[in-house]
């Protein structure tokens, strides 16, 4: 069977909902584990038949690699438990899914040049076919990660993930800037300023990153990441540093002393 996207090694399984219609939204997966994509595809497999089935359309290797595993007009099993009101009905049914290989099981990985590469291509593909929205996503379409449906048990999936790369990359734009040695060090030292030990393979700490390496600095974490509840009784992950307040529903959203920043 021909792949829906050139280029992509096929190694189909059996878990998938079939048929099930247009597609309105990408959702963005990391592994937590595992060292191929084709590894990956084979442990899909060995969980048909199972009370836990496994499977996304797409898994893309740390080397560039790309494996479809489902047909996109099929749903994947993917997405698994909703903990966002926002997202009506099985979204498996409505959303294409791709997971990046990462051998961190905290997802704390950056993807790899060539893993970035065939990930930002491979997104920008299926939108043109799929008439998806090449943004973050909205209440109608877009691109967005796991964790946006799924705060609570998957808060760290995809886990770091160059959005803001991705947006200018879809809008036709090139690359920025990386950032030097020294505001990475710099950046360092203020997460580990006050309490030494934050984890930072989380999607906070990736936008707070990238805010410290353009010049927004929202200080120190002050604390680890809880799990809360917003005003609308959303379940929502938050961490407070010396500036602001991170709240997380798959987006950030910062708060300072005036509201929303």
């Amino acid at each position: 069977m021909m792949t829906d996207y050139p280029g992509a090694i096929w190694i189909p399984n059996n878990n998938y909902f079939p048929d099930t219609g247009k597609k309105s939204f990408i959702i963005l997966h990391g592994t937590a584990g595992g060292s191929s994509a084709q590894g990956i595809a084979s442990f899909f497999r060995s969980t048909e038949g199972t009370d836990h089935p496994a499977s996304t359309h797409y898994i893309i290797g740390q080397d560039g690699i790309i494996v479809q595993t489902v047909k996109e007009a099929n749903g994947a099993y993917g997405n698994g438990l909703v903990n966002n009101p926002d997202w009506s009905g099985n979204p498996n049914y409505y959303t294409i899914s791709i997971e990046h290989v990462k051998g961190n099981t905290d997802n704390s990985n950056d993807l790899t040049e060539p893993q970035k590469q065939a990930s930002f291509k491979l997104i920008e593909d299926i939108c043109n076919r799929n008439g998806i929205g090449k943004h973050d996503a909205d209440d109608n379409t877009g691109i967005t990660s796991h964790a946006a449906i799924d705060p609570i048990n998957r808060a760290r999936c995809p886990g770091l993930y160059p959005w803001q790369e991705l947006w200018l990359y879809l809008k036709g734009g090139s690359k920025p800037m990386e950032p030097t040695a020294n505001q990475k060090k710099a950046a360092d030292d203020c997460w580990n300023s006050v309490l030494g030990n934050v984890r930072k393979g989380t999607g906070i700490y990736q936008v707070w990153l990238e805010a410290s390496i353009n010049g927004t600095f929202y200080g120190p974490p002050l604390t680890q990441e809880y799990s809360s509840i917003n005003w609308s009784g959303q379940s929502i992950i938050v961490q407070e540093f010396a500036r602001a307040r991170c709240e997380w529903d798959g987006s950030p959203h910062w708060y300072g002393l005036n509201g929303k920043i």
